[in-house]
């Protein structure tokens, strides 16, 4: 089998030849491998910071790095092109030295101007500053700005990826949920301010789910009609970090069961991320919807999963993905990287539905050697 063919065996709960390998690599890592500035590959490219970016360079380095560890990529950074005549983006450079970009975006509306400023480092991934929506109650009318119309969706970009990814690995579409999370893309004043808001404006809170589910719900319907991708891929980090159990029933849940509901209709897998606390979010998946794979799943302090527990009890239904520590084990020794990667395959590989990979994405200082042993254990060990 190819790095591909294992990836949708695995996913289908197949048994492949052997258990698929795919490192945790995505910006921090790729992006430094490149010895190119990170501002290179997101400069241009923050507008609205939802489905309108233009990642292909950066797709061509992600292809080109798990060809070299021979990993298997899940590629996810291909967006559509989403015609928004309403809307206008204007960047420009506020502070720059040699080590870092300080950039403010106004976002034109019909309504009025928001603004938010984002820092570029020299050598890491770009973050918000300051975000749009500074007082959510009197900005609450440029709320259904992030989610634009969705009349004309060109999926030509996501298609030219999936060609251009080929064997490597496999191409998903990101959707997320109604959640804290998705409103700190935007709102400014980090989870304390989200924290108030979610209280204080409990009725605004109730509008923002409508809009935000109504609008996914019709993307994910596009992305199924378009027929461009091997997955759909739910971005909700720290969803359970970030909110309590009941607040995910509140904001989160019908939208995830509906999402998953479509997908499974329509014979395409659903895949969601929740990096740091999780193991509440899989014994949800698993009773309340139809949800086919879940990540990175954590070990404490990060988080709080036990893989050999979650593999037995909900490993039937759910593909497994991850598990393995992106510091201790991935900073660490060769015999550590060797010890924990067999204990990730003994603890979930059984009966197919398992693939090894890291609690999130492997840090950028990770040595070259560590990566290629994970992937070398894999392969001889992870046979079926």
């Amino acid at each position: 089998m190819n790095r591909r063919e294992r990836m949708l065996a695995t996913l289908k709960h197949e048994i492949p030849d052997m258990v698929p390998c795919s490192p945790g690599l995505d910006y921090m890592k790729i992006i430094k491998m490149s010895k190119r500035p990170f501002w290179d590959f997101f400069m241009g490219n923050n507008a609205s910071g939802l489905v309108d970016r233009d990642y292909s360079e950066y797709i061509e380095q992600f292809v080109k790095a798990y060809n070299y560890f021979n990993g298997s990529a899940i590629l996810y950074h291909a967006n559509p092109i989403i015609r928004q005549d309403d809307i206008r983006y204007e960047e420009k450079i506020i502070d720059r030295n040699s080590s870092r970009i300080i950039t403010r975006t106004v976002m034109k509306t019909p309504e009025g101007d928001l603004w938010s400023e984002t820092l570029y480092p020299v050598d890491n991934p770009p973050f918000p500053v300051r975000k749009f929506i500074k007082d959510f109650k009197e900005d609450f009318k440029f709320i259904k700005y992030f989610y634009p119309g969705l009349n004309e969706i060109n999926f030509k970009p996501v298609y030219d990826a999936k060609n251009y990814l080929g064997d490597t690995g496999i191409i998903a579409l990101t959707v997320s949920l109604p959640s804290l999370v998705d409103l700190d893309s935007y709102v400014d004043g980090g989870l304390g301010k989200l924290g108030l808001i979610y209280y204080d404006y409990p009725e605004l809170i109730d509008e923002y789910k409508e809009i935000q589910e109504k609008w996914t719900l019709e993307y994910t319907n596009k992305i199924i009609e378009a027929k461009c991708c091997d997955e759909i891929f739910i971005g909700a980090s720290g969803l359970v970090t970030w909110q309590s159990p009941q607040i995910i029933r509140k904001l989160s849940l019908r939208t995830l069961q509906k999402i998953t509901k479509l997908c499974s209709s329509a014979n395409l897998t659903s895949h969601i991320h929740c990096c740091g606390f999780e193991r509440e979010l899989v014994q949800l998946c698993h009773d309340e919807t139809e949800l086919n794979v879940i990540e990175p799943l954590e070990v404490p302090p990060q988080g709080d999963c036990d893989l050999k527990d979650i593999k037995e009890k909900f490993g039937k239904k759910l593909v497994l993905k991850g598990n393995l520590h992106t510091s201790s084990v991935m900073l660490g020794s060769l015999k550590t990287i060797e010890d924990e990667t067999k204990k990730c395959i003994d603890n979930a590989a059984e009966g197919g539905g398992y693939i090894l990979a890291t609690g999130d994405q492997i840090g950028r200082d990770t040595p070259d050697e560590n990566i290629f042993k994970l992937v070398e254990v894999c392969e001889n060990y992870g046979r079926y």
